[in-house]
């Protein structure tokens, strides 16, 4: 019985067992679907000219496997055909390559440089998630589409520059790549995703360019080395914790633009001392600024009617609030936790006071009302 199963041209099955070094009979035109899965013992492979395409979990927990050159007659490889490869450290990819599929080379642990070249006109969803060693990635102009999560935990990347023609960046793109130091967006983004950067802790500096008018949910939630940040004009809100836990985060600029800032947007920006909340805004919610130790003086522009629940909560250096005549409602523990307010100006028309909303402001022993 052969060792091979080849059925018009596509490698269906490797049947050996033990061996270490392959090489791949010349008459196959298509690696298919799981015909390596799994085997722990191939350390290199040969791969004939004639191959166009490597099929879904074609080496998939290969972990032995640690080199691959990928001939250029290859248009495609296929989702996680590479993935859990633990001891990949390097893989060539021809010109000839179109697509890398999704999870194509996730959990490579080992693998340090790839060149993306550019003949790839798509990336699918995670296609180099958790490669942890991976420190320096080439991704060409030309690039259609790059699926979402597709660098998630590469925790050695430090620094990439996305292709001029992108149009978006995608959720969870670079979620968790805690080396990350810097970036270069282009002109041509015109949205970035929830979670994009998220858990970017080592991310310094970061130019929005102008051309971006959506920024997503949690789009920078615990960069925690981020120390400024200017919101271009034409976003027209703050999503969900998207600066939250920025622990950094001293100055933020943000355009007339925005009419809404959401829940937690700013949460845990304990470097935050002062922000301009431009006249435009008529929605502040929940939890914004809560855990912003540092912040001392906030005007609340008119026009907002709410103040939300723990807005506030813990700014434990904030000295003085004034509430505009368009305030009708101060949510529960809107200001709890704030032991250095000393005084606030609360409007007449005032109908609803939260329970707790200023419960632990020890210092506090002023209210002013407007009439």
């Amino acid at each position: 019985m052969s060792e091979w199963t080849i059925e018009q041209g596509v490698l269906k099955e490797y049947c050996g067992e033990d061996v270490t070094e392959l090489v791949i009979p010349d008459h196959v035109t298509a690696i298919g679907e799981r015909a390596f899965f799994e085997c722990t013992s191939l350390t290199s492979v040969t791969i004939p000219n004639h191959v166009t395409s490597i099929g879904r979990q074609a080496f998939f927990g290969c972990i032995g496997l640690m080199h691959i050159t990928i001939p250029d007659s290859v248009l495609s490889i296929g989702e996680e055909a590479f993935s859990r490869c633990t001891s990949l450290t390097s893989v060539t990819l021809p010109n000839s390559v179109t697509s890398i599929g999704r999870q194509a080379f996730l959990g490579c642990i080992e693998l340090k440089h790839i060149t993306i070249p550019d003949s790839v006109l798509s990336i699918g969803e995670e296609a180099f998630s958790m490669c942890t060693s991976l420190d320096h990635i080439t991704i060409p102009n030309g690039m259609a589409s790059m699926g979402h999560g597709v660098f998630t935990w590469c925790t050695s990347l430090t620094e990439l520059t996305l292709p001029d023609d992108v149009g978006m960046i995608a959720d969870e793109l670079f979620y968790g790549c805690s080396s990350l130091e810097q970036i270069t967006i282009p002109e041509s983004v015109r949205s970035i995703g929830n979670s994009a950067f998220s858990g970017c802790s080592s991310l310094k500096h970061m130019t929005i360019p102008n051309s971006v008018t959506a920024i997503g949910e949690r789009a920078f939630l615990g960069c925690s080395s981020l120390e400024c940040i200017t919101i271009p004009e034409g976003v027209p809100r703050l999503e969900v914790w998207v600066f939250g836990e920025c622990s950094s985060l001293e100055h933020v600029t943000i355009p007339n633009s925005v009419t809404s800032i959401r829940t937690g947007a700013f949460s845990g920006c304990t470097s935050l001392k002062w922000i301009a909340i431009p006249d435009s805004v008529t929605w502040i919610g929940t939890r914004v600024f809560s855990e912003c130790s540092s912040l001392e003086q906030i005007t609340i522009p008119d026009g907002v009617s709410w103040i939300g629940d723990d807005t506030f909560a813990e700014c434990s250096s904030l000295t003085s609030v004034t509430l505009p005549d368009s305030v009708t409602s101060i949510g529960q523990g809107a200001f709890s936790g704030c032991s250095s307010l000393t005084g606030i100006h609360i409007p007449n028309h005032i109908h609803k006071i939260g329970k707790g909303a200023f419960q632990g402001c020890h210092n506090l022993n002023a209210f002013y009302y407007t009439y």
